[in-house]
């Protein structure tokens, strides 16, 4: 029987035993508004159903993994029920992706392979939604370079996305190599922080409303507005539909390029690293750090 250090059975765990235990840290400061004030505090009635149904952390993740790839399925046919069928589902699985942390933080199985596995979530939804914007709307009309669309969207998504994850195994890759140790400084310790204020001036200004509409917690918002498009008429909704994935086609890519460019050209990655890692005396890098 899984017990807490009060002796409290974990599997039957009242509502404020999991606030109390698996909500994170200022939960109601920090994140996204539907984070915020929808997910994070609903979750927990997903967390105490799961614990009964003895669900694992992981086991919700690839709920939230079977809804993520059902809803694209969904907006891939092309009509009017399966939208709004996979507008609802991308919502369960935004939901779902709260619930399983909060499983984890309850039962004490928080792990590197519960990080890993949402990760593959993240992405491997962000491709499929993206590819469903544009090939149900190939269906609907029965034009083909719709699904073309889909792809760039789906490409400057993951690119997008991918950001990050490349450059911490970047991060990775310099560690495993270097004889000597590394101090520590960047990072929140686990603790969330607020979001960076909106940059004021060049590119970042510019770019920084794009980017922000490819959000997932922004996404669930257009997505919505669209479904509901859909219950107004089909002529408008397919109207809408193709001028955003218009949109969404040049800017998700042009996004996803430019932000690789300009962390290489400003040598963004190699600066970032230097304020996360303080070298301790002894340290020997390697000459070269290309990827075999």
């Amino acid at each position: 029987m899984n017990r807490n250090d009060s002796g409290h059975d974990l599997r039957r765990p009242s509502l404020a035993t999991i606030r109390a235990r698996a909500q994170k840290g200022r939960y109601r400061e920090v994140g996204s508004w539907p984070a915020r004030h929808w997910a994070r505090p609903t979750a927990v009635y997903g967390t105490w159903v799961a614990v009964r149904l003895r669900l694992s952390a992981h086991q919700v993740t690839l709920l939230a993994l079977i809804a993520g790839l059902a809803a694209a399925g969904g907006i891939a046919t092309g009509t009017r029920v399966g939208f709004c069928a996979g507008v609802v589902l991308v919502w369960l699985m935004y939901w779902l992706d709260h619930v399983d942390g909060q499983v984890a933080r309850l039962l004490g199985t928080a792990s590197l392979e519960g990080v890993y596995l949402d990760y593959l979530l993240h992405h491997a939804t962000t491709l499929a939604l993206g590819f469903a914007m544009g090939h149900g709307l190939a269906v609907r009309t029965g034009r083909p370079g719709w699904s073309l669309a889909g792809a760039a969207i789906a490409t400057g998504w993951t690119l997008i996305s991918l950001h990050n994850d490349c450059k911490y195994k970047t991060f990775f890759q310099v560690l495993k190599r270097t004889h000597g140790s590394y101090l520590v400084e960047g990072g929140s310790g686990g603790r969330p922080e607020p979001p960076p204020p909106r940059p004021k001036q060049g590119w970042p200004a510019l770019a920084w409303p794009f980017f922000k509409i490819c959000e997932i917690h922004v996404l669930l918002f257009q997505w919505l507005g669209l479904g509901v498009m859909s219950l107004v008429g089909p002529a408008l909704f397919t109207i809408t539909w193709q001028g955003w994935t218009v949109i969404m086609a040049v800017v998700a890519p042009v996004l996803g390029l430019g932000r690789i460019v300009r962390a290489i050209r400003s040598e963004r990655v190699s600066n970032e690293f230097s304020i996360w890692f303080k070298p301790i005396s002894g340290n020997r890098t390697p000459a070269s750090l290309k990827v075999d």
